[in-house]
């Protein structure tokens, strides 16, 4: 009978500290994972026209960042210009700044943020811009 006892108060105690060691696997939600400071890499304006594109590229230096905040607010610091803005995701796939310009979030990860913003200028014509951070 002891045996028994001592057995399986092993197994409840090997139980309960399993269960305290284990991680949390709660995904974080899209609004998460963009909040905090991201540093710019880059920033892709292509102005396409009668069928030629007219690439500008920026690239982002070491101050040049972009701090989305949980009050629905992103600070921004790009080339000593400083500005804040709002922003609101549209579903997980989309991001509203200043209420006005759409991007599409195509890449989302710990480490990079990946926005995609193209508008139609006429016929085939179009301005498109692709902006990427890092962490």
């Amino acid at each position: 009978m002891k045996k028994i006892i001592t057995s399986t108060a092993l197994v409840l105690l090997a139980i309960f500290f399993l269960s305290a060691c284990k991680k949390s696997n709660k995904q974080q939600t899209t609004l998460e994972k963009i909040q905090g400071v991201w540093q710019l890499e880059t920033d892709v304006d292509n102005e396409h026209v009668s069928g030629q594109d007219n690439i500008t590229t920026t690239s982002g230096g070491p101050g040049d960042i972009l701090d989305f905040r949980s009050d629905g607010k992103v600070y921004s610091n790009i080339q000593g210009e400083a500005d804040t803005s709002t922003y609101a995701l549209s579903g997980d796939t989309k991001i509203v700044i200043e209420g006005f310009e759409t991007f599409d979030i195509t890449t989302l990860t710990a480490n990079i943020f990946v926005l995609d913003n193209k508008e139609i200028i006429g016929g085939t014509d179009f301005d498109e811009e692709t902006i990427t951070l890092k962490r």
